[in-house]
């Protein structure tokens, strides 16, 4: 009677094994990497896209909610309810939120800036302030390329507010409407157009023109 003898792998076969092996090993991390540097990827684009909309949507909300009332700044100057330029505006806002309430007014100041790539916003404590009143300025949004505001008087767009050569100078006047624009460096230029308020006075009037 014979004994079968058992046969094992030989050197080659195992190492072609082992090669084949670190082949799929090879294909199956880099589809993994892949997945996973994809979904990094989406996560930050996600987290950019929700800073672009709050950030947008902060603005919106101050400007439908600005009010026709102006202050005084830190040396005792009037300062008009709204003065904006293209890269830049200040405004006197209603509605501040008040969850403890406190003593304090509910309308306050708030401005909005573009500088070194970062769009910011500023807010005062109080509406007609002193040389020691310094805003909480807060960042909103880096990589910013530029940002663009115009004003709407109900006849045409304008580049700064109030605007150039009206007499007297309107403290109480508002825009019909502000567009504003962000261009970042990843998603492009967006534009929004915001009705504001009406104000119950005359519109201001060029130098040189009858009453």
């Amino acid at each position: 009677m014979s004994v079968a003898r058992a046969r094992g792998f030989t050197l080659v076969e195992v190492l072609v094994a082992v090669f084949i092996f670190a082949l799929l090993m090879v294909a199956a991390y880099g589809s993994v990497n892949t997945l996973l540097r994809t979904r990094d990827g989406l996560a930050e684009q996600n987290g950019r896209l929700r800073e672009l909309q709050f950030a947008i949507g902060l603005i919106e909300r101050d400007l439908r909610a600005a009010i026709a009332r102006p202050v005084r700044e830190g040396y005792g100057e009037r300062e008009p309810a709204l003065v904006g330029s293209r890269d830049a505006i200040a405004f006197t806002r209603a509605g501040l939120a008040n969850p403890l309430a406190q003593e304090r007014a509910r309308i306050e100041r708030v401005g909005y800036a573009w500088r070194d790539q970062m769009l910011s916003r500023v807010a005062f404590a109080v509406l007609d302030r002193t040389p020691a009143s310094a805003p909480l300025a807060r960042d909103l949004l880096g990589n910013v390329r530029r940002i663009g505001f115009r004003y709407f008087d109900g006849q045409q767009w304008r580049e700064q507010w109030p605007p150039v050569g009206v007499s007297p100078r309107p403290l109480r006047a508002l825009p019909r409407a502000v567009e504003f624009s962000i261009e970042t460096e990843d998603m492009g230029t967006l534009l929004r157009l915001v009705d504001l308020p009406e104000v119950d006075e005359a519109p201001p009037r060029l130098e040189g023109t009858p009453p």
